[in-house]
């Protein structure tokens, strides 16, 4: 999950989106650039894995120090953190002496990104109206391929330029996106979860009104839903939720492992092939040529950003299991005709073949897209409470950057090594990955986020058993329609 620039934020209501994990594009573009390779002597092997894994250690690092920010000062306060250090990151690659001082960059870069990213689909999940939330959710990470769009064809842009300029531009404009996003993030309202966990009801409740009310104070919507976030974190703090208590829970387990299964398979499914190290993919192709090579980096990125945008439109139209079972068994065929085709070429030096595995580059990309690419932001915060939808969100993002740091290092030294037979692990693991969104992945589509979380908890769905006949039920019911209605109606309020 990679963008071409860090931290671009639509930061206002009713979408807050971000380009994030925006320096895998910028992994793949430095390749692509003759001047670049000759400026840090071309890295390959390990040396180039860890120039690769080098955004994710820094992740990593801004997860395990700051995973803390966004319960304690808000859902904002990551954004301005995480932006500040985008903005230092992105200054000292332009101006780096040696692919060390590169590096060095990038990991304060994905130090940052990672710190943005605790605090902002949070704050799109909680912001977002209970009719919306799906859409805004996947159009908030569309703009991951915005950032590879853009990215790309600045890339393709300055190809033709033989100074240093050439890898400065785009590495210097990295700091575009996060400066915008600084000077959006004050317009943008707080998390009313957040507000009502903090004792600030009025606030919270005047932001749903604004936004999910249509400035109707006496809106049913908002005096259901503002309910159900009163109970909903009155229940929690009751539990006092502490990580010791999270793995305590048998049920909170099955969280646990769905939230690291989606983070695992939207970072080995074979995207970190195709966003970071698509250079050496096109050079087992027979394609040799910067000016191709960036060419198909911004088609393919630009297709990628055209099927995540259809995915976002099309979300409440099918349930979430059709996007995860229809892409991942989509991946898994394409990648066994990949490794078909790359074996032709290598050893039999089929043009043919070669030019298939370019098509099934763009095949793996619309599949990966309608399985992952919307779905890692989207569905572990739906099937988490409040008071684990930070910390959740936090674990999801570490997993991501560790497997990041692994497939980023083994790439390379993967393709190096075996060549074409390197995409038959490929195929064996999605097929895995496969089966396992089949037989374990649950379906969320419909409630709302408090609703989701009475029906996911084992517990509470016994005690709504239980009640069939008594009020809770007929609350839940009522709530579900009053929404439903109220939606409607405000939707299309003039």
């Amino acid at each position: 999950m990679a963008s071409g620039f860090d931290g671009v934020g639509f930061t206002c209501l009713p979408k807050f989106e971000m380009l994030t994990f925006n320096t895998q594009s910028m992994t793949n573009a430095m390749q692509l650039l003759p001047v670049w390779l000759d400026r840090f002597n071309h890295p390959t092997g390990s040396t180039l894995g860890f120039f690769g894994a080098s955004t994710g250690i820094g992740g990593v690092v801004g997860l395990v120090l700051l995973s803390w920010v966004g319960d304690k000062f808000g859902r904002r306060a990551p954004t301005v953190i995480g932006a500040l250090l985008i903005v230092i990151g992105a200054l000292i690659q332009t101006w780096a002496s040696d692919l060390g001082m590169f590096i060095g960059g990038k990991i304060l870069l994905g130090c940052g990104v990672s710190t943005v990213q605790l605090g902002a689909p949070v704050l799109v999940a909680e912001l977002s109206h209970p009719k919306e939330r799906a859409t805004v959710g996947t159009f908030y990470n569309t703009s991951i391929y915005l950032g590879y769009v853009v990215g790309a064809w600045i890339t393709f842009g300055v190809a033709k330029m033989n100074n240093q300029w050439q890898w400065k531009i785009p590495t210097l404009l990295q700091i575009l996106p996060s400066a915008y996003q600084l000077a959006l993030i004050w317009f943008c309202p707080e998390s009313p979860r957040w507000l009502v966990a903090h004792g600030h009801e009025e606030r919270a409740k005047a932001i749903l009104i604004k936004y999910h009310g249509n400035g109707d104070p006496a809106s049913p919507l908002v005096d259901i839903e503002f309910a159900e976030i009163k109970e909903a974190i009155a229940r929690d703090a009751e539990a006092n939720t502490t990580w010791r208590e999270v793995f305590r829970s048998r049920t909170n387990w099955k969280r646990i492992g769905l939230c690291i299964c989606v983070a695992v398979f939207s970072q080995t499914t074979g995207n970190l092939l195709v966003s970071n190290y698509l250079s050496s993919i096109l050079i087992d192709t027979g394609l040799n040529s910067s000016f191709d090579s960036t060419l198909i980096n911004g088609m393919v990125t630009l297709w990628s950003y055209i099927v995540t945008l259809a995915v976002a439109a099309l979300i409440d139209r099918f349930p979430r299991r059709t996007f995860f079972l229809f892409g991942s068994g989509g991946t898994m065929v394409v990648f066994i005709v990949w490794t078909i085709c790359a074996q032709q070429y290598s050893e039999r030096n089929s043009v043919t073949a070669g030019r298939v595995v370019i098509a099934c580059i763009f095949l793996f990309q619309t599949f990966y897209s309608i399985a992952w690419l919307n779905m890692v932001a989207l569905y572990p915060l739906e099937i988490c409470p409040y008071t684990l939808r930070a910390k959740m969100w936090a674990l999801v993002l570490l997993v991501i950057y560790a497997a990041q740091i692994f497939g980023n290092y083994v790439n390379p030294v993967g393709i190096a090594a075996v060549g074409w037979k390197f995409y038959i692990y490929y195929c064996v693991w999605v097929t895995i990955i496969f089966f396992i969104v089949y037989f374990c992945f649950v379906e969320t589509q419909g409630p709302t986020l408090e609703e989701l979380a009475l029906i996911f908890d084992d517990a509470a769905a016994g005690d709504r058993k239980a009640s069939v006949n008594g009020s809770d039920v007929g609350h839940e019911k009522t709530s579900v329609k009053v929404v439903e209605e109220s939606a409607k109606i405000e939707q299309y309020d003039p």
